[in-house]
């Protein structure tokens, strides 16, 4: 009975890990009587959390902007929607480096309105976002010189893959029918297409006739290579590695001939086996890692440490977003996790005196741990006579242990 309740326990918050940015501490014994599939079922039934807009304005918005972010990924209404905004974001990237902190909130509002909608939508919405005209080049791109930053990246990153079937015909072809948006600076960064400087007659791309935009978006999305893409992308995000070929098949299938919606794509990896059967087989990305450590801790930590660890909300390091998982657990990100402990552990919670490592353990969500884990964890209990001090000690051991830092 207790190994069943243990295995459930790993099962809900397994869940937890990749649905939402938790587990927060005592969340998995609050959701005790909740067997694991009710529990996906639930979150997935869940209204999106709709937070006050930040408060822009100021010399601090290129802070303010990461902090408040990160205030809300940890919000105990933040759940799967809000999962899903930052697979995007990770996805479709715009950056601070080129777009201002209030054009990057309003692509975030784009795509915290299309994060479970209609990907066909959310392309066509962030293709002529003002945020990314500027992070692309797309501002001031004619169609006699166009830019073909945006062309490239919106197959070879965004829909199709970098093996997804297009030539460098297709992406002249692109950036063609994409010339002629720009963004008014003096009217509220209005986005306003410009027919001067736009293509005047259709051009071949993808196999299709294209003059416009929305004509290069379709094109795009109903390629072959699009949905299982797409499918794999977010295979990949949810499960922690990509889907078997046959998996793909299916997944694409799904998504193709649901019309390219989000919702039922999402709902058929979960609703798989794979799901819950593969855990803790990924790294914690830098800013799950922080919002983890924050939960436990109980205090706020601000976003800053992020920039160390790589991985600043509204700030990925190029187009391609933030690089593979593997660097999550580098020995530089080590360290700067270590030092994120060490600052953050002193007003922890004090731990149940008989077992101080179980009720540690259950807080922090963890119920797979291995035996080496178990062990050191378990000296450095005995070796501190403080109470005090051993809860200081055990927190931060435990955000710095391999089961901590995986998702």
């Amino acid at each position: 009975m207790i190994a069943d309740m243990a295995d459930d326990n790993a099962l809900r918050a397994h869940v937890l890990r990749r649905l939402t940015f938790g587990p927060r501490p005592g969340q998995v014994d609050d959701l005790a009587d909740v067997a694991p599939a009710d529990l996906i079922a639930q979150l997935l039934a869940a209204d999106p959390f709709e937070p006050d807009p930040p408060s822009l304005g100021s010399d601090d918005d290129y802070s303010r902007l990461p902090q408040w972010w990160l205030d809300v990924m940890r919000d105990e209404r933040a759940g799967v929607h809000e999962r899903m905004v930052w697979f995007w974001h990770g996805h479709l990237t715009s950056g601070l480096e080129k777009a201002s902190p209030s054009l990057m909130y309003r692509q975030h509002q784009l795509l915290r309105d299309h994060a479970l909608g209609n990907f066909r939508d959310l392309v066509m919405a962030i293709t002529i976002d003002a945020a990314m005209l500027y992070w692309l080049d797309g501002v001031g791109s004619s169609a006699s010189a166009a830019n073909e930053n945006y062309s490239r990246e919106l197959m070879e990153l965004f829909t199709l893959g970098r093996d997804g079937g297009y030539s460098e015909a297709d992406v002249r072809a692109g950036a063609t029918a994409l010339a002629g948006w720009w963004v008014d600076g003096d009217h509220d960064d209005e986005v306003n297409y410009d027919e001067g400087s736009a293509a005047t007659e259709p051009t071949d791309f993808l196999g299709r006739s294209v003059m416009y935009a929305d004509d290069v978006v379709n094109a795009v999305c109903d390629h072959p290579s699009c949905a299982p893409f797409i499918a794999t992308k977010l295979h990949t995000f949810i499960v922690g590695e990509p889907p078997s070929d046959d998996r793909r098949v299916e997944l694409a299938a799904i998504f193709a001939d649901g019309g390219l919606e989000i919702r039922p794509l999402l709902e058929a990896i979960v609703g798989h086996p794979s799901f819950l059967e593969t855990r803790l087989n990924r790294p914690r990305s830098a800013v799950e890692w922080l919002i983890a450590t924050s939960l436990l801790f109980d205090v706020e930590i601000d976003w800053w440490p992020l920039d160390g660890l790589g991985q600043v909300p509204f700030n990925p390091p190029n187009v391609a977003g933030w690089p593979g998982s593997g660097r999550w657990l580098s020995t530089g990100v080590e360290f700067g996790k270590a030092q994120v402990a060490y600052d953050n552990a002193w007003d922890t919670a004090t731990l149940d005196s008989g077992d101080p490592l179980s009720d540690l353990l259950s807080r922090a969500g963890l119920y797979e741990i291995s035996d080496t884990t178990r062990q050191v964890l378990e000296e450095a209990a005995s070796s501190i006579e403080s109470r005090r001090d051993r809860s200081t000690m055990l927190h931060a051991l435990i955000t710095l242990s391999p089961e901590f830092s995986l998702a």
